[in-house]
């Protein structure tokens, strides 16, 4: 039993060590800025970095790759993180003291086949807010998506497919 245990702790530690991690931002902008929900709703855009720290990261058009879904009577806006064949997708940061976006309520992950989706809803659809994600491979993000070209393709695909 203990050898067990200490098989599947370094088979753990091997995942985590050699994991290929890839970074995505979603900034979402109200015209007044506050971070509490106003009247306006929020335009968002996807940011793709290699590195948790990478500035600016490379930015996708406003909108590209969110579509709208109703979810038990309320609205839910998703938008794709292109983490295709991701084995950990999480919530990386945000802003501290956030009065309208809460984690499992008003904004989530949610895996759909074999990729990765963020969703907001509520008074969070019309808040300022920057939501940090996460992703990681087991083999590198290039080798699964060619050039950044391709992501922002996807994302438009996504959004296309949602709207027809």
């Amino acid at each position: 039993m203990i050898g067990k245990v200490v098989l599947f702790g370094v088979a753990a530690l091997f995942v985590v060590a050699f994991a290929h991690p890839q970074y995505r931002t979603l900034k979402c902008t109200t015209p007044d800025g506050k971070l509490k929900a106003g009247k306006d709703r929020a335009r968002c855009n996807m940011i793709i970095k290699d590195s948790e720290t990478e500035k600016p990261g490379r930015p996708a058009a406003e909108g590209e790759g969110c579509f709208s879904e109703t979810h038990n009577g309320e609205e839910r806006v998703y938008c794709a993180l292109i983490c295709p064949e991701a084995h950990t997708v999480f919530n990386a940061h945000i802003e501290q003291g956030h009065r309208a976006c809460f984690n499992f309520f008003s904004y989530q992950l949610e895996k759909r086949e074999n990729d990765w989706y963020i969703w907001r809803s509520g008074k969070c659809l019309n808040s300022t807010v920057t939501l940090d994600v996460g992703c990681k491979f087991d083999k590198p993000f290039n080798e699964l998506v060619a050039n950044d070209n391709e992501i922002f393709a996807r994302l438009r695909a996504r959004a296309r497919k949602a709207l027809a």
